[in-house]
């Protein structure tokens, strides 16, 4: 047997030894741990706690920057909006009765028109003509002398073209046929998303106007970002639809649609290409759509209207040289008067635009027939010769059903003018301005 005899020289050593494998096994564990502690946290799902103390569970999944405050995730949540089961991280469980778009008007009475939110809103949005497009419908049936049609449906709305009953009692209207497929995306019952190419921007209820899409400024990053809602619609959210026809929204910002033989200054989301004009006053002044049109006008006040002109509250008159007050007698709310000069208030930037009076000629006795834009309007998009072919032997995109269906319309004009506006006289003797198309 073999004894190793130590000297008391060689002890410390032997100890110094053993207190420096210690330490290094010591610090190996704790740079593990550190790893370990690392990558956890990574893994660490988010559990949101709303402010009524309730916990969701959404968020743990979701990762999403959602960058809006008027409906703070810490406050409601992601189901008082979204639905579906907040409490389970089990996919299938967790996303059923889910609804993607709470703005959607199928929905909306369980998610933005919910007892304690937009009960009221709801109601009235879902009567209005951009929810019912009623003056549309009936305007286009009319000319196609299809009065069979609103004998049958005396308040036909886009709602009821949805469902199978209406389009089977009425598939054989050509001037339904015509809405559906050149007027059919411009309401608020299209699904957002459904419709191809630049299409999909449209419709989609509340979320139509009170939606903006955002985008995530870290840089590199991937992340989504969820749609931020807006308590004020701009205007690129109108324009979507007001930019046919009349071509109002175009006009309003000093854009001109030309005759698409050359290239323009600018071009739509959908090819067309825009001359630069001169804008709106108003427009120059920095106001929007809604700075003038209430949201009775826009929204509804939960009446049925047969026509825009039913609609319309506002006048010129509103504001210049009046209180503020609409021909309905509502006031608006950002009409102000400081001494004996009058503003009106952008509700998204909050500028004052001073209000000029009317001039003495326009209380002239020979003018009193005359509205305010038949001598104001500086110029409008006229389109002369316009007149439609439809072939039963092709397809074309039916925005209701969403698929190509048989019967292809065609658009012609002869020529196209940005010019003074045309005149007319309506039934009540006023002198107004119309364009030809």
């Amino acid at each position: 047997m073999l004894f190793l005899v130590l000297s008391s020289t060689e002890m410390p050593t032997l100890k110094r030894l053993a207190k420096t494998k210690s330490f290094w096994i010591l610090l190996g564990l704790v740079i593990l741990l550190c790893l370990f502690y690392s990558e956890a946290k990574k893994d660490r799902r988010e559990v949101a706690k709303l402010t009524s103390g309730e916990v969701e569970l959404c968020i743990t999944c979701h990762q999403e920057v959602v960058p809006e405050k008027v409906h703070d995730k810490k406050v409601v949540g992601c189901s008082s909006c979204h639905l579906g089961n907040p409490y389970t991280l089990d996919l299938k469980e967790a996303h059923k009765n889910i609804v993607k778009n709470p703005g959607d008007l199928r929905y909306v009475n369980l998610t933005c028109g919910q007892p304690g939110c937009h009960l009221t809103e709801i109601s009235k949005v879902k009567n209005s003509l951009m929810a019912t497009n009623h003056g549309m419908i009936k305007r286009v049936v009319e000319v196609f002398e299809e009065k069979e049609v609103l004998s049958l449906y005396p308040k036909l709305s886009v709602s009821q073209l949805y469902h199978q009953e209406v389009y089977h009692k009425t598939k054989n209207s050509l001037g339904l046929d015509y809405y559906r497929k050149l007027c059919g995306s411009c309401h608020l019952w299209l699904e957002k998303g459904k419709l191809p190419y630049f299409l999909k921007e449209k419709g989609g209820g509340c979320t139509a106007c009170h939606s903006v899409k955002e985008k995530d400024e870290t840089p590199n990053s991937s992340r989504k970002v969820h749609p931020k809602l807006v308590r004020y619609p701009p205007m690129e959210n109108c324009v979507r639809c007001y930019n046919r026809s009349g071509r109002i929204g175009f006009t309003y910002q000093g854009l001109y649609e030309n005759e698409q033989g050359g290239i323009g200054d600018e071009v739509w989301v959908d090819g067309r290409w825009l001359d630069r004009v001169s804008p709106d006053i108003h427009f120059q002044k920095g106001l929007s759509c809604i700075d003038c049109h209430t949201k009775e006008e826009v929204m509804g006040d939960g009446n049925f209207y047969y026509s825009l002109h039913e609609a319309l509250e506002i006048e010129c008159q509103t504001c210049h040289g009046g209180d503020g007050t609409t021909k309905k007698g509502r006031k608006l709310k950002n009409f102000y008067k400081k001494g004996k000069q009058a503003y009106l208030e952008s509700k998204g930037s909050e500028k004052r635009v001073l209000i000029k009076k009317p001039v003495k000629a326009c209380s002239l006795s020979y003018h009193k027939r005359l509205t305010c834009v038949s001598c104001h309007a500086k110029h409008m998009p006229d389109c002369y010769g316009c007149h439609i072919k439809y072939d039963p032997r092709d397809t074309h995109l039916d925005k209701i059903l969403a698929k190509e269906t048989k019967g292809l319309w065609i658009e012609h004009e002869s020529y196209r003018r940005l010019a003074l506006p045309t005149l007319a006289v309506e039934d009540n003797q006023r002198v107004v301005t119309v364009t030809p198309g």
